[in-house]
């Protein structure tokens, strides 16, 4: 039997982890590690057209999962490429692996051929990153890198020379363990009721959930039935707590709605649940908060709270409960969700409008009435996001994530094909615009390859919708905006899936059930109304006004 090479070893490690899928492209500098996946059966090289998107895909299969998100490339430009994706994946806490090929060590510092110093070029990204300089350093060094990447849920680094990859290993065999944390956190009893002191008081409360309360769903309706207190959620919060739950009252920030931002306004005491929500702007002030997160670092980052509790979202919530205080005075809730009705009510006329150009609120309802109750959702930045954030009502155990701090382009699509394959008997649907879907289309070819039966939505609106309207807002005429697209219903088929034209509203439900119902890789192209806009919850009056001299401008060709 021969001698196992670095990169069996490596492979070997990685399947042990229960790594199934490594995302990338063959390349010179990589081509000992693809060869190691080639030998075996268990992980399967999912081959993309851009670096990118393995990125994006390993990035989203680790969010929705928790379990370690892989993706490769060659020296030079193959890893650069995966900065973006990987960037997306920090910001959002996904443990991500990105191995990158190197040339061989005696060039090293040479300026040789794609020599690029990856170390330096990964420094920031990665919360392990490593150069790997001899075969004796690589069990280690991936086994402490897999643990970093799980343990602070990050993504990490190695980079491996040509020369290391196809390293013979002489030694004794290696005992390719990874060990996980599996325990949960609780604050101590004398936290839990400082806090419970600060709820009990207040009369109006409001819960605010992120992310995070993943996992801890029951802990939280238990917690706010107990206050008498409505629930808001950050974006990627949305699959926390089901929208049509009676103690939901949606999103709160630019893309959420009125009925949070005025909870949030009208209440004495507020409870964060894991949640980083970074607009400062949207937090009351002036009155006591208790926050919840499994990272100490966050308590207390993004506004002032009375007391932190450091802690797993569903223990924490349990202990906190059985020391409150069950509010009989419902009133503040019941007028919460009066307003939640109302906003329904508002935004069911645009969601079933028969308005030609078709409204993108309907379209996004559409996918919501039509998605089998186990689908996943990703999303595209953009407005794309907003009809997303409010109008796809979830329900059940549908899952939803998108590009959320980093609010990158193009995540939908690689984002779907990563967790097509880490959920195969799921229904996994992306909402996309145009201009995002634009940017990597080159590998809806991969999801044919793969013959993943993902279905992208592309709400086409012949521009860039949201950057026109932060051009506009800030007071400057709309430039460079605009979109030249191709037919992409059309581009599907051309790929060999299946694609879908709408520009009607009648044309709609039938384009998206046959989408749903099929067995290969679809897009439904929406021409959706460019003149839609996606107003907030609040109204600022200096973006109103700026908006207002942009449209002067525009029609005065200033």
């Amino acid at each position: 039997m021969s001698k196992p090479s670095v990169s069996d070893l490596l492979v070997e490690i990685l399947a042990n982890l229960g790594v199934r899928q490594i995302f990338g492209i063959p390349g010179d500098a990589i081509n000992g590690l693809v060869e190691a996946i080639r030998k075996q059966d268990v992980i399967e090289f999912i081959q993309v057209r851009h670096e990118e998107t393995g990125a994006f895909a390993a990035s989203a299969q680790a969010k929705l999962s928790g379990r370690l998100g892989v993706c490769v490339g060659t020296a030079g430009p193959g890893a650069i490429h995966l900065l973006n994706g990987l960037y997306d994946a920090k910001l959002d806490h996904a443990p991500v692996l990105a191995i990158t090929g190197q040339v061989a060590t005696q060039f090293v510092g040479t300026d040789y051929h794609q020599e690029v110093d990856l170390y330096t070029l990964f420094k920031d990204v990665a919360a392990f990153n490593q150069v790997i300089m001899s075969p004796e350093q690589v069990p280690a060094l991936l086994l402490e890198a897999c643990q970093t990447a799980l343990a602070e849920r990050a993504p990490v680094h190695l980079s491996l020379p040509v020369d290391i990859a196809g390293h013979v290993l002489d030694g004794p065999a290696y005992d390719p363990r990874v060990f996980q944390q599996h325990s949960t956190t609780v604050p101590n009893s004398a936290d839990i009721k400082r806090a419970a002191g600060v709820l009990n008081q207040a009369q109006k409360v409001v819960v605010f959930a992120g992310i995070g309360a993943r996992g801890a769903r029951d802990e939280l309706i238990a917690t706010a039935e107990t206050l008498g207190a409505p629930i808001v959620r950050s974006l990627r919060g949305k699959t926390v707590l089901p929208d049509e739950h009676p103690l939901a009252l949606g999103g709160i920030g630019l893309l959420g709605g009125k009925p949070g931002v005025q909870a949030l306004e009208k209440c004495d005491a507020f409870l964060l649940v894991g949640t980083d929500f970074p607009y400062r702007d949207f937090y009351p002030r002036g009155i006591p908060a208790v926050q919840i997160d499994m990272d100490p670092t966050h308590l207390g980052k993004r506004c002032p709270v009375t007391v932190g509790l450091a802690g797993d979202a569903a223990p924490t919530l349990k202990a906190l409960t059985g020391e409150l205080r069950r509010k009989t005075e419902r009133g503040f809730l019941e007028a919460c969700q009066l307003s939640m009705r109302d906003w329904l009510a508002d935004m069911h006329k645009a969601e079933y409008s028969n308005d030609k150009p078709i409204r993108p609120q309907r379209v996004a309802r559409a996918i919501s009435d039509l998605a089998r109750d186990d689908a996943i959702f990703l999303c595209d930045t953009g407005t794309v996001t907003v009809w997303g954030a409010r109008n796809l009502h979830l329900r059940g155990d549908q899952q939803f994530t998108l590009s959320a701090s980093l609010a990158s382009m193009a995540f939908g699509l690689p984002a779907a094909i990563g967790a097509q394959l880490a959920y195969p008997d799921r229904q996994v649907i992306a909402l996309a615009g145009d201009g995002g879907f634009g940017m990597l289309m080159a590998d809806f070819l991969t999801a044919v390859k793969y013959k993943l039966p993902i279905t992208v939505v592309v709400f086409n609106n012949g521009k860039l919708g949201l950057i026109q309207v932060e051009q506009e807002t800030e007071g400057l005429p709309n430039f460079q905006t605009s979109l030249h697209n191709p037919d992409f219903a059309e581009y599907a088929r051309l790929c060999g899936g299946e694609g879908f034209h709408v520009s009607d509203p009648g044309e709609l439900e039938p384009a998206l059930k046959k989408a749903f119902a099929s067995s290969q890789a679809c897009v439904v192209d929406v021409m959706v109304n460019p003149d839609e806009l996606p107003m907030p919850p609040k109204i600022m009056w200096d973006r109103m006004l700026g908006y207002g001299v942009a449209k002067v401008k525009e029609l005065l060709g200033a």
